[in-house]
């Protein structure tokens, strides 16, 4: 069923008679190699280190740990891309630079059991400098290689075929890696999500961007000035701090538990490789079908909408894993993740779009990048702590909740917005209202 669904959009995407039409093309070759890393080293890293008897908090600094140095390269990350006339080649350095950490995470099973758990965290987490900085560079880059017209409608058929990919590729390897010997089929994984990613870095090394205009590097400044001017973008208020207040509930409730699954699923679930790997297909076919419903109906409903209805249908995904008696209730929880987690990505990235002005994106995406790293940081260690104090089921439950207040969060916001809009209206002159910037 999903193929029969993706694949018109993908050949109506293909077709290269203009620059940004060879841009999608690549666009969507690069995500089908995105999706492989997606279903390998991705999905099955942490698996590794609940089977090698990591605790908690080894798996939940996973998340930590990339979150941290996220936060340490999303301080210069702006200034960096503000200064690139050539950003596409520029920031795919630093994408090769990730997929090399991939491959000394699987040389780092080699060490001694005691060493190769931390060592896989620590290049884990490395592998967050480069990605940061890269993934800053990346809203412009996409920004100048597909018009706001195709945009949505392109992002929702790249991200279906993401899912569509991963779900391929997580039953292979789920059932691979219960045929090979422990750790080699894992090293294997990895290796291949490395070289398969690698290439899709070549392919968005080919995409044509405008050269733009670099602004002036800026003397030396002290950390807490930087401090000031990466906070700068919140205090000015509007739509920008609303997102981030929305988004923050969100994502203190996606990372809460997020070291927690792969622990529970091997721990307390028995679930074989080749059982988690089923789980993550059929959420990655949900992801698929779910992407390409988002990419139709968010253009209607907005990001504001689409975040509400996708927080609410999302928090279903812990409360059923919190249920689950047997390793079967996999099944079901997955499909509802990936039904719902499709409208939550593209909720994200439109609404950031929208809320950043064209001339200060790389600023305001540092923001975003800093914000949401802090909250990625601090989470999973909480939910690490809290689960060895409570277990692991509350915490669960406990996500579930912060998905439900994300929705108020987000109905209390577009109720102020019309209030304050409609106060606005009621006092203006006959000339056109001018839209002020941000809102």
């Amino acid at each position: 069923m999903p193929p029969s669904i993706a694949i018109p959009s993908l050949r109506r995407l293909l077709p290269t008679t203009t620059v940004e039409d060879r841009n999608i093309r690549f666009l969507v070759l690069q995500t089908a190699c995105a999706g492989v890393v997606s279903g390998g080293i991705a999905t099955f890293l942490p698996v590794m280190l609940a089977r090698m008897g990591a605790s908690a908090v080894t798996v939940s600094l996973l998340s930590s740990g990339l979150a941290l140095t996220s936060i340490l390269a999303a301080l210069p990350a702006g200034p960096l891309v503000e200064r690139q006339r050539q950003l596409v080649g520029w920031s795919a350095r630093y994408f090769y630079a990730v997929r090399i950490l991939f491959v000394m995470i699987a040389l780092a099973v080699f060490l001694p059991p005691e060493w190769a758990a931390p060592a896989c965290v620590v290049l884990w987490s490395l592998h967050g400098i480069p990605a940061a900085i890269g993934n800053n560079a990346w809203y412009g880059v996409l920004a100048d290689a597909v018009s706001p017209r195709r945009r949505p409608a392109v992002n929702g058929a790249r991200w279906a075929l993401l899912g569509l990919v991963s779900a391929v590729c997580v039953a292979f390897f789920g059932g691979l890696l219960d045929l090979l010997p422990f750790p080699t089929g894992y090293q294997l994984v990895f290796i291949v999500s490395a070289l398969v990613g690698w290439l899709g870095i070549y392919l968005y090394s080919r995409l044509e961007i405008p050269e733009r205009e670099p602004r002036a590097a800026a003397g030396p400044i002290g950390l807490g000035r930087r401090l000031r001017k990466l906070i700068a973008p919140l205090a000015e208020g509007g739509e920008f701090l609303h997102y981030t207040l929305g988004t923050s509930v969100l994502r203190l409730g996606l990372h809460l538990p997020i070291g927690l699954y792969s622990i529970f699923w091997v721990n307390e679930l028995m679930a074989t490789n080749t059982w988690i790997g089923l789980r993550s297909t059929v959420g990655n076919v949900a992801l698929t079908v779910g992407y390409y419903a988002w990419g139709r109906l968010a253009a209607r409903l907005g990001h504001r909408r689409t975040l509400g209805v996708a927080a609410f249908g999302l928090s279903f995904y812990p409360a059923l894993t919190a249920a689950a008696p047997s390793v079967e209730w996999l099944l079901p929880a997955a499909l509802v993740w990936g039904l719902f987690a499709s409208g939550i990505d593209m909720s994200l990235f439109e609404g950031l779009l929208d809320v950043c002005p064209a001339e200060r994106r790389s600023e305001f995406v540092a923001v975003n990048t800093f914000v949401a790293n802090g909250i990625a940081f601090v989470a999973p260690m909480a939910g690490a702590w809290l689960a060895v104090s409570i277990g692991i089921r509350p915490v669960l439950w406990l996500s579930a909740g912060l998905h439900l207040a994300t929705v108020g969060v987000v109905a209390y916001l577009a109720l102020r917005r019309r209030q304050v809009h409609g106060r606005a209206q009621d006092h203006a002159s006959p000339d056109p209202p001018v839209r002020p910037r941000g809102a």
